[in-house]
């Protein structure tokens, strides 16, 4: 994968309960730093997953992102990321008010919009997802930080133009728009997909 230049591997940590899919091996994050450089985005899909942050940060995770329905004190968690030397990010499911983003603005390194409801893959994207990510943006704006703002759903040629003109900038490929394909193909896909 280092080959075909992505920019970092994402890594869906599931708990059987967040998501019906169960997947809580940090194994791969292991493999992975072993044989690459290449940063490593920790998807939490998990309830509590407080509880599991020290481990995958141990376990080599670069950035750290929790899904901010399943936290009681979110920027307790983001300040606890960041003290741990690692990138503080949080997912969004398709229907969660962003309006909070107002207050965790400054504590965040990434922001991971759902654009379908996580767990599955191969499900249609919720059109309205891409005005959450402008209307993210706007908020980051004005708040004058810094903000990545990534996109983890149905990212592919036919959506990755419409996903970065709303303001994403990190796109993450999975089933639809890279695993389908034979592996060859990867390096072209995702410069296919970093030329949107």
């Amino acid at each position: 994968m280092d080959s075909s230049e992505i920019d970092s591997y994402h890594v869906d940590i599931m708990d059987g309960h967040f998501v019906p899919n169960f997947c809580l091996n940090s194994y791969i994050i292991e493999d992975l730093k072993a044989v690459s450089d290449t940063a490593i985005d920790v998807h939490l899909m998990a309830t509590n997953p407080e509880q599991y942050i020290d481990h995958f940060a141990q376990a080599g995770a670069d950035i750290i992102t929790p899904h901010i329905e399943a936290l009681d004190h979110p920027i307790r968690t983001l300040k606890k990321i960041r003290s741990l030397g690692k990138r503080a990010g949080l997912a969004i499911n398709p229907a969660t008010d962003i309006n909070q983003f107002n207050y965790l603005a400054k504590y965040l390194d990434l922001v991971c919009v759902m654009t379908v409801d996580p767990g599955f893959s191969g499900q249609k994207m919720v059109p309205e997802t891409l005005d959450k990510i402008e209307r993210l943006k706007e908020i980051f704006e004005a708040k004058s930080v810094s903000v990545d703002i990534m996109v983890d759903g149905q990212v592919k040629a036919e959506t990755a133009s419409r996903m970065t003109k709303a303001g994403a900038n990190w796109l993450v490929v999975g089933t639809s728009g890279l695993f389908n394909f034979p592996q060859e193909e990867y390096a072209t896909l995702i410069n296919d997909l970093k030329d949107a």
